[in-house]
């Protein structure tokens, strides 16, 4: 339940505390085209959301989602590399079955051959089992992902169907972040993609603010209020929901790429006859997919039993008038760190590190048990600043390394890695620009650094060999960048 009363507060916190509060509304039953075409592959991912799980998956055909070869079962103990050996074996055991009988065999037949005909039926001839033998593809089993991901959702379903209600969008697209993320606010992707929405860094920019110092795409409500925008703009577009849900992986361009090539908006036509070279087939399988998750987690207890949902969260948001430390606020409200982490959880690693403040008008969530004596003393008792700290920037030089910058420069490497947005590998490039925090920087450094941004300068710190000077931050370098690590 939600906190419904305000405590007592004078009026300048009362104009800064704001209580969210949603009432809960049953999924909508809003139609989604379920073309005939489309059913095995909604089946297909029935079946892989409800009754198979990560230690499981299919041998199958990738065109033809009613074709199952075999199920294929791990060991618990199994190295991702004695996985991949085994999928590979198998896989190749079917191709090389799918190869002999492509070349008319249909006597003394094994029971791998004898099975392969009997799934294709009337369908068996050579051709299309010489072309199945390329088709082959593992999928593993999310039965137990989707199973954690309902319960997870309890957190925070609510919220999102209020906000899905607020931008006119049906509440049956709930079901989107089980596909993505399995409800982890948390994970990130390969491609960068991040939060339960999973948005790209290019893409969350556009409705989230997505910094080093704050990524909403971490933040389950804030993302959800961008992949709400989103959608929204994606449906004016194209005017179909199946169409919208594929762009949401395919990208607008090239669902509108797709509609053009094939001279139809029917997603069973889309699907069957578009060839388009980025079109694979997640992104051919993406509507299938949300709408058999839908099912799947709409009757959940039938699939899963029943669930001890994580419960929602309650607290109350106070708008910050200034910019806070977030050691100090911790500190001086008695609050639990890992608490306060899990209900801000945009807030990035250089804020709680202290190389950046909490942002001023940022709506720090508190939890509801917090009363009127605690926020108030937020304002009374923690010291505010009126300006962030400030970046300080590094001209990467000849020979420099990632880890030597940072111990010279008295930051971690996680630091750099966090303050720059690098990718896994955290490569750098003669002439690149690296963030640091002024905060970790010798004071003769940051006075001058902040006479330059007084100034509306940029500051850039001078080549190794200077830094030691006292008067190390200076203006943007004119060096023509290099090329290097």
């Amino acid at each position: 339940m939600y906190n419904t009363r305000m405590p007592l507060l004078n009026a300048r916190l009362a104009a800064l505390l704001v209580l969210f509060a949603a009432s809960v509304k049953g999924a909508d039953e809003v139609p989604f085209e379920r073309p005939d075409s489309l059913q095995p592959a909604i089946a297909f991912w029935t079946q892989v959301y409800s009754e198979v799980d990560s230690l499981s998956g299919f041998i199958h055909d990738n065109r033809n989602l009613d074709i199952v070869y075999e199920t294929l079962r791990f060991n618990w103990y199994d190295s991702s590399q004695v996985q991949e050996r085994k999928i590979k074996r198998l896989v190749q055991h079917y191709q090389d079955a799918l190869h002999v009988l492509a070349t008319g065999k249909r006597e003394d037949l094994t029971t791998r051959e004898q099975k392969i005909l009997a799934l294709w039926g009337d369908k068996a001839d050579d051709n299309t089992l010489a072309a199945a033998a390329n088709r082959l593809r593992f999928q593993r089993g999310q039965a137990d992902r989707i199973r954690d991901g309902v319960i997870r959702a309890g957190s925070w379903e609510n919220r999102i169907r209020k906000t899905l209600r607020d931008f006119d969008l049906p509440e049956v697209l709930t079901a989107l972040p089980h596909v993505e993320s399995s409800y982890n606010p948390s994970v990130r992707s390969h491609a960068g993609a991040a939060g339960l929405w999973q948005f790209t860094r290019f893409t969350g920019r556009h409705y989230l603010r997505v910094d080093h110092i704050i990524d909403e795409r971490f933040d389950p409500v804030k993302s959800t209020e961008g992949a709400a925008r989103l959608l929204q703009k994606y449906y004016s577009k194209l005017q179909s929901w199946p169409l919208t849900i594929t762009a949401y992986n395919h990208g607008l361009s090239g669902v509108r790429r797709a509609v053009r090539e094939t001279g139809s908006t029917d997603i069973g036509d889309i699907v069957q006859g578009y060839t388009g070279p980025r079109f694979g087939f997640a992104s051919r399988n993406y509507y299938a997919a949300f709408l058999a998750a839908a099912d799947v987690t709409r009757n959940a207890e039938k699939h899963f039993g029943s669930l001890d949902l994580q419960e929602d969260e309650n607290y109350w948001i106070v708008k910050l008038p200034s910019y806070l430390p977030v050691g100090d606020l911790i500190q001086q409200l008695a609050l639990d760190t890992d608490v306060i982490k899990s209900l801000n959880p945009a807030l990035q690693h250089a804020v709680w590190n202290g190389n950046k403040h909490v942002p001023r008008d940022y709506q720090l969530r508190l939890p509801a048990t917090t009363g009127n004596t605690t926020i108030t003393a937020l304002f009374t008792r923690v010291q505010g600043h009126e300006q962030q700290v400030p970046d300080i920037f590094y001209r990467v030089q000849e020979g420099d390394t990632l880890s030597g910058i940072a111990l010279r420069y008295n930051h971690s490497v996680r630091d750099l890695v966090a303050l720059n947005n690098l990718g896994s590998e955290s490569r750098i490039l003669v002439g690149q620009s690296l963030r640091l925090s002024s905060a970790t920087l010798p004071e003769a450094i940051q006075l001058a650094a902040m006479e330059l941004l007084r100034d509306g300068v940029e500051p850039v710190l001078l080549p190794a060999s200077d830094a030691s000077n006292e008067s190390a931050a200076t203006s943007p370098s004119t060096r023509a960048p290099g090329a290097g690590r």
